[in-house]
C-alpha cells in the first residue's frame, strides 16, 4: 500500500487493499465487468473520513470512485486508485413514521429502505430489485 502514516493514523474507517484477506470481497460489484482492482478501498464512517480520503487521493495522484450501492452499470464505483465506500458504515436508514420521511445514507440499498420501512408498517417507492449493490 502506498505509504500513508497520517492517512491510517487519522482515519476512522477502514481501510482494505490487495493483500487483505476481504479484498476480494472489497471490490466486488453487480457485474464483472464493473470490477477494478483498486489500491485501496476506504469505508468511511463520516465525512471528515470522506475528506482525508480525497485528500489522500489528490495528494497521491489516484484516480477516485466513490462507491454507495455499487451498482453502476459503467462501473463508475470502480477504481484502479482509491475508492471511498459508503456502503460498511453509511448505510443507516432512519424512518420518521409520523411524517412518513426516510432519512438514508449513501451506502443504503432498497434492500435497507425496505427492511426499516416495513418495521413501520411503509413502503418505499424506489427500485424493484431491492438487493440492488450486491
Amino acid at each position: 500500500m502506498l505509504d500513508c502514516p497520517f492517512f491510517k493514523s487519522s482515519f476512522k474507517g477502514d481501510l482494505c487493499t490487495p493483500t487483505d484477506a476481504d479484498y476480494a470481497k472489497a471490490i466486488t460489484r453487480w457485474g464483472k465487468n464493473a470490477e477494478m482492482q483498486a489500491q485501496i478501498v476506504a469505508f468511511v464512517k463520516d465525512s471528515e473520513d470522506i475528506a482525508l480520503a480525497i485528500a489522500f487521493a489528490r495528494g497521491n495522484n489516484l484516480l477516485l470512485a466513490i462507491r454507495g450501492g455499487g451498482h453502476s452499470t459503467a462501473g463508475a464505483s470502480s477504481s484502479e486508485g482509491l475508492v471511498i465506500d459508503l456502503s460498511r458504515h453509511m448505510n443507516t436508514v432512519e424512518i420518521d413514521a409520523d411524517k412518513k420521511l426516510a432519512i438514508v445514507g449513501g451506502g443504503a440499498t432498497w434492500a435497507d429502505v425496505d427492511r426499516a420501512a416495513i418495521q413501520h408498517g411503509l413502503a418505499a417507492v424506489g427500485g424493484t430489485i431491492n438487493h440492488v449493490g450486491f
